[in-house]
């Protein structure tokens, strides 16, 4: 307790009540959409406080897809899901390998030029239909994309753009569920997540559950092919970001 109390001194109680409504607005959008959280938060987190990010996002994505996946387990492929979870794999032994070889300095930019490029063929009538290959290329640069630059939505949003919504959250949200740790098992290898960052998870959980609960409001409003929008809008951002970082 002494441990948190000293880092919400640091944090500042402005900030961190700032810190709150931006988690809780990703957390929003991921529960409705499938994706957003970490978008919406590793950037602005780390601007508030070096502590809050990516690590403290990492664990309430997987705390927020565990959730709401028990909602969607009737709509869950679980052969995809299978797959998705093994190239997330691959792309996470991936990225730690190229975090502590080569750095990070390039990286993102490299995978914000892809992620574009990906939104243009996409919002240019490009279709790529979902199966076994597709899974597994999509899913292993997500793994790639989520150790280094701490979100994975991007390369399975771009797949599953235009499917039902059910499915887009019942694909994504479990997959968080297992993609998540093992990018906080690269940044702990990496020795960028410790007891620090730990702590500071436990800080931002009321942003969480407010995020979660006031989800229903925004599915009740979406229709797929804002759904459709919705999930190109985020992946560009992203890219934009990554590009620029």
């Amino acid at each position: 307790m002494q441990q948190i109390a000293a880092l919400v001194q640091e944090i500042g109680p402005s900030n961190l009540a700032l810190a709150l409504l931006v988690l809780g607005a990703g957390a929003m959008t991921q529960a409705a959409i499938g994706m957003g959280l970490n978008l919406f938060s590793v950037g602005a987190l780390a601007l508030i406080h070096p502590s809050l990010s990516p690590g403290p996002v990492l664990v309430h994505s997987f705390l927020l897809s565990i959730v709401a996946s028990a909602g969607l387990r009737k709509d869950i492929e679980v052969r995809n899901l299978a797959l998705s979870i093994a190239g997330i794999a691959i792309g996470t032994v991936i990225a730690a390998v190229l975090l502590v070889w080569i750095g990070r300095q390039w990286l993102p930019q490299l995978m914000g030029a892809l992620v574009l490029l990906g939104v243009a063929l996409s919002s240019a009538g490009l279709r790529v239909s979902v199966h076994a290959a597709s899974i597994l290329a999509a899913t292993t640069a997500a793994g790639i994309m989520g150790a280094i630059a701490g979100t994975h939505g991007p390369p399975i949003a771009l797949l599953y753009q235009r499917e039902a919504p059910q499915r887009v959250r019942a694909a994504l949200l479990p997959l968080f569920a297992a993609a998540n740790p093992l990018a906080i098992a690269a940044l702990l290898w990496a020795h960028l997540f410790g007891w620090r960052e730990l702590y500071a998870s436990i800080l931002l959980l009321p942003g969480l559950a407010a995020g979660y609960f006031a989800a229903p409001l925004l599915i009740r409003v979406l229709s797929p092919s804002a759904i459709r929008i919705a999930l190109l809008g985020v992946s560009a951002v992203t890219g934009l970001l990554l590009l620029f970082k």
